[in-house]
């Protein structure tokens, strides 16, 4: 670790103390990173590797469980589950479900069939009491982008099992406006783990912000509980200035349509009264 890479993670403060404990004991630990895409998704059209090079990668950089999670879809390619347990790595179906106003809420463990692309709240709570092994995550709540779900975590608590670090991280913004550093609060009020995920959208980004989780096997079931539990642990870094650029216009430019709706939602003029 370099000096400046150092300093940056000196300087990231508050955190649950959950996240930066390490893991001990006999229990078996997992490198997992839950919230990725590839060719296929039907929102980020442009990208071009495949689920196969995906699982390829996953097993390059050292990865023992991943979810691929594309907008709207779940992803439940036969073949992929076939090839990835053939690779030793455990795939886990999932979707980056659209919420109120298209906010992003990341759902594991589910089936074709088990929610829409765009639920509702009252369908994710009745997905959640009929399926108590599927695990909602909220991914990049407090970006200014869009997609995140920001001050709408409060109104959920109840559907939120974890929340994300993202992996566009700035280590030297204050903490009342680092966006990571504000999910690791709202985490640690609501008492939510905190799950380090890169939101991978391109083969160089997979396991560079995973996570560590303590679990008694390598299966969806346990590998939630050890993170509903607090077992899980990361390493935060923050990006270089041209890696955080890159990365920042990516998702901006991903989502014109998208970005042209929020815009126009936050000019257009102020109703006032009943």
């Amino acid at each position: 670790m370099t000096k400046a890479e150092s300093k940056a993670t000196a300087t990231i403060h508050p955190l649950p103390k959950r996240d930066y404990a390490g893991i001990v004991g006999s229990v078996p630990s997992y490198r997992v990173e839950l919230h990725s895409h590839c060719h296929g998704d039907p929102v980020d059209t442009y990208l071009g590797h495949t689920i196969f090079e995906h699982i390829d990668r996953a097993k390059e950089v050292g990865l023992d469980a991943i979810a691929v999670t594309w907008h709207r879809k779940i992803c439940s390619d036969p073949e992929a589950f076939a090839y990835a347990k053939s690779r030793g790595i455990l795939l886990i179906p999932g979707m980056e479900a659209d919420m109120d106003e298209r906010k992003h809420l990341v759902v594991l463990n589910v089936a074709e069939g088990d929610l829409p692309g765009a639920p509702t709240w009252e369908e994710v709570r009745a997905l959640r009491a009929r399926k108590p092994e599927v695990l909602m995550l909220a991914p990049h709540p407090f970006y200014p982008h869009p997609s995140c779900l920001g001050n709408l975590l409060n109104d959920h608590v109840d559907c939120i099992d974890a929340v994300e670090w993202c992996m566009v991280h700035v280590g030297w913004l204050p903490a009342h406006v680092n966006p990571n550093l504000r999910a690791a609060r709202w985490a640690q009020q609501h008492g939510k783990p905190m799950v380090a995920c890169s939101d991978a959208h391109a083969l160089s980004a997979i396991g560079k912000n995973a996570s560590t989780v303590e679990a008694d096997a390598l299966t969806p079931e346990a590998l939630f509980a050890g993170i509903r539990a607090g077992r899980v642990s990361f390493h935060r870094r923050s990006l270089e200035l041209v890696p955080l650029i890159y990365q920042t216009s990516r998702a901006m430019s991903s989502q014109p349509k998208h970005i042209g709706r929020w815009v126009k939602a936050r000019l257009a003029p102020r109703k006032i009264g009943a």
